[in-house]
């Protein structure tokens, strides 16, 4: 994916998914189709869950209320909007509560989108779910080597053998709406996906789901209309800060294990909008959340704010013209990067990494075989000496390690990579757009799950365990590619 490819992808996501308001309804809702009887109440349905069973068959459960009429439903499914297939028609009685419609899918494809709907049938007409996709699990793992760097002496003179398993994992999305994930982080086995929710032409709200072990379900949330959280850091699972933009603004919120709190967030003096895209804790008392103001225009300025427990305020930091902050990753008090790009406008800029030695930040040059036009789009610090950064440049994608004091390129060409967790020093993962999955053995980065998938894929990873990490993100309707059909997708990745 070349630079202004990726470029596309991080602020056109940004600035739609974080839009105050959509206008235009798209296809995931409820469509009321023509009814026969206006006297007659048509069916209600709700979404669609999937359960894996194999690579070839899944179950699919929806809730569906007859309204009192005797009503029949079926899914329609297939690799596209036009589905193709129909499974048999069912009786859902006609009583007035909700019951569950269900069916099971055999003979599909593995590792592939699928496209589903239900359609439910009583005297006064006909609803539809709306357009739906998942993928079948994989039939085996396939992994593509991508060239690595000669690993440090520490590292095993093997790869390390690993076997991973992809299942996805149900999120809570009421018909009707459109939803996404932008964030999610874990502090042991409690995890937290954040980003937005809303209805077509109404405000965006922000969204915050929680792992139960088995799915993610709903979660308190901040009640601020019009905001979205872009990133989230939990040091427990009564202590999460999540950060982001209520409309033009800066914003962020604080988890207590009970309530969200809403923090003052300041914003710089001439500022013309700004947005917190990335956050990182050492401590309770010692957060930093990295983004940009004046975002999209040549006045863009690198944005950096520092929680010390009960205020934020913002830090000096060298801001090049045109610059901006993708990401920051902070392993202790006296050692925070924070990666970007400066000469970010309109297109193509040079890349940009700024160092905090616990008393100031200062930009660390960093040399490169590509020239300077990229742009850095995620940083992860596990220790002092083991950080990991991912990049776009003139050329390909790329991947840096650092490694004894000193940076070492890797090349990544095969796959943008939008975040990066670590659950061990010989284990990481990587995701990003289309839906891709990297891993690390600790000799070299393979990419091990990819599909091409416009319009979406992982934005953010996090591992709970050293087997279990979540990838999280957003799908949009292939259809309609429109913001308004977007939908949450989260993963669960085992590895073994």
């Amino acid at each position: 994916m070349r630079v202004t490819q990726l470029r596309r992808w991080t602020k056109f996501a940004v600035l739609a998914w974080l839009s105050t308001s959509i206008a235009t309804a798209g296809s995931g809702g409820p469509a009321l189709a023509a009814t026969a009887h206006q006297s007659s109440p048509p069916p209600a349905t709700g979404p669609i869950y999937v359960k894996d069973l194999s690579p070839t068959s899944v179950s699919l459960q929806a809730p569906l209320s007859p309204n009192g009429s005797d009503t029949t439903y079926v899914f329609d499914y297939g690799t596209t909007g036009a589905y193709g297939s129909t499974t048999l028609v069912q009786d859902a009685g006609s009583g007035l509560a909700m019951v569950i419609a269900s069916a099971t899918l055999s003979g599909l494809v593995p590792d592939t989108i699928y496209h589903v709907e239900l359609v439910a049938t009583n005297a006064g007409g006909s609803v539809t779910s709306g357009d739906q996709t998942f993928f079948t699990e994989p039939d085996g793992t396939t992994t593509v080597p991508i060239g690595g760097v000669t690993p440090p002496t520490d590292s095993p003179t093997k790869p390390v053998g690993v076997s991973e398993r992809f299942v996805r994992a149900p999120v809570m999305n009421p018909a009707g709406s459109f939803d996404g994930f932008s964030g999610v982080s874990c502090a042991s086995t409690f995890c937290l996906a954040v980003g937005f929710q809303g209805r077509p032409g109404g405000t965006v709200r922000p969204l915050v789901e929680r792992w139960s072990g088995r799915s993610f379900v709903m979660a308190p949330s901040p009640k601020t209309p019009g905001a979205s959280l872009y990133a989230v850091a939990c040091l427990s699972s009564k202590d999460c800060l999540g950060v982001g933009r209520d409309a033009p603004n800066a914003y962020s919120a604080r988890w207590n294990g009970h309530d969200w709190i809403v923090e003052s967030t300041p914003s710089p003096v001439t500022a013309n909008g700004d947005i917190l895209r990335s956050v990182s804790c050492v401590s309770s008392a010692d957060c930093w959340a990295a983004g940009f103001t004046d975002g999209a225009t040549k006045n863009m300025a690198i944005l950096i704010e520092h929680w010390n427990g009960s205020a934020w305020s913002i830090v000096d930091a060298p801001s090049p013209p045109a610059s901006l902050a993708n990401g920051i990753s902070c392993s202790s008090a006296a050692n925070c990067w924070v990666v970007g790009a400066y000469d970010a406008f309109p297109e193509a800029g040079s890349l940009l990494a700024e160092r905090w030695n616990g008393a100031k930040w200062a930009i660390v040059p960093i040399s490169l075989p590509l020239g300077t036009a990229g742009e850095y789009i995620t940083v992860s610090c596990q220790s002092q000496s083991a950080c990991w950064v991912s990049g776009s440049g003139a050329r390909e994608n790329f991947m840096l390690r650092f490694v004894n004091g000193s940076w070492h390129f890797v090349h990544f060409p095969q796959m943008a990579v939008m975040a990066v967790s670590c659950n061990s020093a010989l284990a990481c993962w990587s995701v990003g757009p289309g839906l891709a999955i990297g891993h690390w053995n600790g000799q070299a980065w393979m990419v091990i799950k990819q599909q091409t998938f416009v319009g979406g894929g992982f934005t953010s990873d996090a591992c709970a365990t050293a087997t279990e990490c979540f990838a999280v993100g957003i799908l949009e309707n292939q259809r309609t590619n429109s913001t308004a059909s977007q939908r949450a997708v989260t993963y669960v990745v085992r590895a073994t």
